[in-house]
């Protein structure tokens, strides 16, 4: 240990002396490790960090789907989450719940919170138990029974002034007075950043519509119980239904149950974008390896002469070897402690600026496990790139090195040299190309045509509380008047509304009947009629001309469609070809609904609109939906009014357009001084959400790739540059003899090119085999998209060209006197 320790002294008073060097290698080690940690610390936290419930791996969520109609993943509804809590014995607890929004008053101004209706034992599956009061019993959750509710930490803390006497306090929710009976700890929001629970309370007598899909279930399997054999129960459950109520489950839609673990629930679709960086930052950190082993072989030579003579002392070889891995290890705790630095600024950086739908997004931080992570990886990669310039200064021609005016044999430090910088232009290449396609996808993505138009449009949301809007007769009478006093706003060109926004994450569908029966046999049938399931919107007049949305043909909605007007329909231009290719929808009739058998609620088309892209640019969403859009059609708001209490407002504006939010506020106040507006953003914004996940992965690779072509360039001329140094008095020798500047050039450029051209080939052949990997990170771009390798192949030599050309200048200037007195 002592010598251990004059060994690091030692190394500590060289790399003083050396400052340049010292900084150069510090940096370069700070910037590779200081990522690692960071993305490392994001992986761990997102990926592999246990949930924070009880016994997290034993958690499942249950989904339905139909997957021949594009609903790979689908609620549960009231009867089928009962059928589960009764038929499958494979579940030792379960519990739904259902995330959404409620309007909060009695606690100062009104507000709009995040509320999840829950089912008795919901919080005792996740382990999770109150600081205050209690959860919800049983009696909680019966109709009637259920004006109860639990506050999150936050919420009681922000609102409520961390009120220890809080139990027992009534609030307003949703405009009924409910009972506070419990605050949970910090931290738990589970499943949604929630601020409120409250009782799901489902009728057991007379549960909801089969067909009404909203419930979200969470379980726990009996002990001893894999997942197979519950997935099992399951798809018994889901053939026993399909049996029973054939209408519900029609053959040949692809019905079924299935369950997925609580962790692959959560994180979602990132899992690949974060191994993919994840590599990114490897291929950085092996980059700055191999550059920094080449400083070191560069370093090497001056020492030649030192270690020779330590040898001729009597040092041996192994003693040496220690002595200069010990000297990289100094480099690398050194660049090792200024990038954990870099890595806690990383993570704070990316907590404050990735994407809102990221999971556990507030639970990123560096623990104590990225720290010894990456103090692991910064003693590895120490012995990384000390181990060849270790080998190869431990072994000196003591006699050339001991000559006074000895260059000493270098072709061995050459060839290691050129190794590492080879190395080097492989891994910059498939960095490039990862990059490279990131932003192609990205371009592509943006030149997707939406359908609408995103710009000068403010967009909020309003939920009115059905226990003050009971019906129709109050709830229409609200947006005629709040829809005419937002018009005589100055600013506002039109204002309009929609039950589901585009890019909001919001969707409703239903099985779709139409009456022509000509079109019967390309379709499932419900009741005699072809049916597909299409997205449904109810919309008020403006809403269409707000977003510029096109008319094909017929009519849009006007004021005369109201609830006394016969029951009319808008459908989209997919919807039209689906079921009349020859385009003649108009006048056909279509119903979402039966009032009994063979009853179906007929609406006639007056019109067709163009197809918009609602789910995201690339139809990917949290819901793991993916198909290209399916069939829309649209209501007007005044004959749909009872599925119009949650309402987007589009207004389109002359103005900036967020200016008119405060001024929007107070006409929906001036109606209801209890009505609350929230998510206010611009349709600009929400597009930007949208893709952000998809832009910062291309930041980052880009940011990657970067640091990738800067160090291969470092590494290409310190490589030409060392050796132009060595040869100079060969050159000279050369000039001398009448070798030309161009001849000189293009010896010193030739010998460079053949080192990228080598590193090229190998980048391009492992490069076509990696990227092959991202292909699921990419929208619209093949993997070995030949344009995108051209372009970074093309990059990559010019900066490599321009790299051999610094030196290779130099060495055409080289005077043939001062080069021959050279040494």
């Amino acid at each position: 240990m002592d010598h251990l320790l004059r060994d690091f002294r030692y190394g500590l008073r060289l790399f003083r002396k050396d400052p340049g060097f010292t900084f150069i290698a510090v940096s370069v080690m700070a910037l590779s490790i200081g990522a690692n940690a960071a993305i490392f610390s994001v992986i761990n936290s997102v990926l592999l960090r246990p949930l924070p419930f009880k016994e997290p791996n034993r958690l499942v969520r249950v989904w339905g789907q139909f997957d021949k109609q594009g609903i790979p993943k689908n609620w549960i509804s009231e009867p089928e989450f009962l059928e589960l809590r009764q038929q499958v014995s494979s579940f030792e607890d379960i519990a739904a719940f259902s995330a959404d929004g409620a309007n909060l008053t009695g606690a100062g101004e009104p507000v709009r919170v995040n509320n999840a209706n829950v089912s008795a034992g919901f919080f005792e599956i996740l382990g999770i138990n109150p600081i205050l009061g209690r959860t919800f019993s049983s009696e909680d959750d019966q109709p009637g029974h259920d004006q109860v509710a639990i506050l999150s930490h936050a919420l009681w803390k922000q609102r409520f002034a961390s009120d220890p006497e809080i139990i027992g306090r009534t609030v307003g929710v949703n405009g009924a007075n409910v009972t506070i009976v419990g605050v949970l700890p910090a931290g738990f929001n589970y499943p949604a950043k929630e601020d409120l629970w409250t009782p799901l309370a489902i009728n057991t007598a007379s549960p909801n519509n089969r067909g009404s899909h909203y419930l979200e279930v969470i379980a726990r399997p009996m002990p001893g119980v894999t997942l197979d054999a519950a997935a099992a129960d399951l798809a018994q459950l889901a053939a026993n239904l399909q049996q029973q109520f054939p209408n519900n489950y029609p053959e040949g839609s692809g019905w079924g149950l299935y369950l997925v673990p609580m962790l692959d629930e959560v994180v979602g679709n990132i899992r690949p974008a974060l191994f993919a960086l994840l590599a990114a930052v490897l291929f950085v950190l092996l980059i700055a390896c191999a550059n920094i082993a080449n400083l070191l072989l560069a370093r090497s030579t001056v020492r030649e002469k030192e270690i020779a003579v330590r040898m001729a002392l009597g040092a041996s070889r192994s003693r040496l070897i220690r002595q200069l891995l010990s000297e990289s290890a100094v480099l690398a705790l050194t660049g090792g402690a200024v990038g954990l630095v870099l890595a806690q600024v990383g993570v704070q950086a990316f907590r404050l600026l990735g994407p809102r739908e990221t999971p556990r997004l507030e639970e990123i931080s560096l623990d104590w496990r990225v720290v010894l992570i990456s103090l692991a990886i910064t003693l590895v990669t120490g012995m990384l790139f000390g181990l060849v310039p270790a080998f190869q200064n431990s072994r000196p021609d003591l006699h050339s090195s001991l000559k006074e005016n000895s260059r000493g044999s270098s072709g061995g430090r050459n060839r290691a040299r050129s190794i590492f910088v080879l190395a080097e232009i492989a891994l910059a290449l498939v960095l490039l190309a990862g990059a490279g396609l990131m932003i192609r996808s990205f371009k592509t993505l943006l030149d997707v045509n939406l359908g609408y138009r995103t710009d000068h449009l403010l967009t909020m949301r309003l939920s009115l509380p059905s226990s003050r809007y009971k019906d129709q007769s109050q709830i229409l009478p609200f947006y005629r008047q709040l829809f005419a006093k937002i018009r005589e706003l100055p600013g506002v060109i039109s204002a309009g509304g929609v039950t589901q926004l585009p890019l909001s994450g919001s969707y409703a569908s239903g099985s779709t009947v139409v009456e022509d029966q000509s079109t019967s046999e390309r379709f499932n049938q419900i009741n005699g009629y072809p049916y597909i399931e299409a997205d449904r919107r109810a919309v008020s007049p403006d809403y269409f001309p707000s977003l510029d949305i096109n008319l094909i043909r017929g009519r849009l909605f006007t004021e005369a469609d109201n609830d006394k007007a016969p029951p009319v329909l808008l459908v989209d231009q997919a919807f039209e070809k689906r079921f009349w290719p020859e385009g003649n929808a108009l006048g056909k009739r279509i119903a979402v609904g039966f009032d009994g058998p063979n009853k179906p609620r007929w609406g006639e088309i007056v019109g067709v609109v163009g197809h918009i892209n609602h789910y995201g640019i690339d139809q990917v969403k949290q819901y793991a939906l993916k198909f290209e859009g399916r069939e829309q059609v649209y209501f007007p708001l005044e004959q749909r009014a009872n599925a119009a209490r949650n309402l987007y407002l589009t207004i389109k504006t002359s103005v900036e357009p967020t200016s008119l939010a405060a001024s929007i506020r107070e006409q929906v106040q001036s109606l209801d001084p209890e009505q609350p507006i929230y998510d206010i953003r611009t349709m600009d914004a929400l597009l930007s959400e949208s893709v952000s996940q998809r832009q910062l992965n291309m930041y980052l690779f880009a940011g990657f790739s970067g640091i990738a072509l800067i160090l291969a360039a470092i590494g290409i001329y310190g490589v030409l540059s060392y050796a132009v140094t060595q040869r100079t008095r060969e050159i000279g020798i050369r000039m001398a003899l009448g070798a030309s500047q161009s001849s000189v050039l293009m010896l010193v450029v030739g010998s460079g090119i053949k080192l990228v051209a080598a590193g090229l080939v190998l980048g391009f052949v492992a490069a076509l085999a990696l990227t092959r990997l991202m292909q699921g990170l990419l929208f619209g771009v093949s993997a070995t998209d030949p344009v995108t390798f051209t372009a970074i192949c093309v990059v990559l030599f010019a900066v490599a060209l321009f790299a051999c050309l610094v030196p290779a200048f130099r060495a055409a200037r080289v005077e043939p006197m001062v080069a021959l007195h050279h040494e």
